[in-house]
């Protein structure tokens, strides 16, 4: 399901995805749509969680999440969740391209890209296709990683993305 936590596994040669959960845009603000806004892709479940997750092989190993990583079906679509503008495209050694967009003091950050469809300025409205997902050789699945950031002043805050997304 898309709001599971159960992770597919890498093996599994033709794993599926349901439709991830929508709920309409209730307000023209950003802050106004807590829990109601669009996933960044159409397919998918969350596979690694905001905050502190355990490694997947180093027993007693954690690491930490800015964000949420979204399984989802090789190659997919990403897409802005809000109304906004690119602020960056940048390209990050093992993050792939990343887009930031801004929605007044919020930022949204969509990484493991493989082809950017937009520029900085550009203005864009919720859903619009920004990129698709790297994907690694032998594996029929791509993973999005998703990061919502509160600027307030010089202050950046990480916000947990599951909290924000419909369910």
């Amino acid at each position: 399901k898309a709001n599971s936590n159960t992770k597919p596994t890498i093996s599994e040669s033709t794993p599926t995805f349901e439709e991830t959960k929508e709920a309409g845009i209730i307000s023209k603000k950003f802050e106004g749509n807590k829990g109601r806004l669009p996933w960044p892709v159409s397919k998918g479940t969350i596979t690694e969680g905001f905050g502190k997750n355990p490694h997947p092989t180093l027993k007693g190993v954690y690491t930490n999440n800015n964000g949420i990583d979204i399984s989802t079906p090789r190659n997919a679509m990403v897409r802005v969740v809000f109304n906004g503008e690119v602020t960056s495209v940048l390209n990050i050694p093992g993050a792939g391209k990343v887009v930031i967009s801004k929605h007044g003091s919020y930022r949204t950050v969509y990484s493991n890209l493989k082809e950017v469809f937009v520029s900085n300025g550009d203005k864009i409205k919720t859903k619009k296709a920004i990129g698709t997902l790297l994907s690694k050789d032998g594996q029929e699945l791509s993973i999005a990683h998703f990061e919502i950031h509160k600027v307030d002043g010089t202050n950046v805050s990480c916000l947990n993305p599951s909290l924000w997304i419909a369910h």
